[in-house]
């Protein structure tokens, strides 16, 4: 949690607008408070030494996750063998996070109301 800690504190030391009055012990609440200084940081440019932590940190954060690779998620052919879309066969619909995935393209309709087969 060391550097979960210095990124958070690296954040929070940047932008003095922001006032936290505790920081989490607890690594869940920490992960969502890293996350949202992340989500609320105005681009600009940042230390060499933050970018070299961060990256470390999310290393061993991916290591902790099951990553999907692309010959696991079956295709639209697959699921709906009936359906009438072009490139059935190369197209693959998957719900989950997304950051697991281990492909070359992702489409993230969000607000996608769903289709009749």
């Amino acid at each position: 949690m060391e550097k979960l800690n210095y990124l958070i504190n690296y954040l929070l030391k940047e932008n003095e607008d922001i006032q936290i009055n505790e920081i989490p012990n607890n690594k869940v609440e920490k992960k969502k408070l890293y996350r949202s200084l992340c989500n609320i940081r105005e681009p600009r440019e940042i230390d060499k030494e933050y970018i070299k932590i961060e990256n470390e940190y999310l290393q061993e954060e991916l290591k902790n996750k099951n990553v999907t690779r692309i010959g696991n998620i079956k295709t639209m052919e697959e699921v709906f063998p009936n359906c009438n879309v072009n490139h059935k066969n190369k197209i693959c619909l998957w719900q989950g996070d997304i950051t697991t995935l281990k492909i070359e393209a992702v489409v993230n309709a969000a607000n996608f109301k769903g289709f009749s087969a």
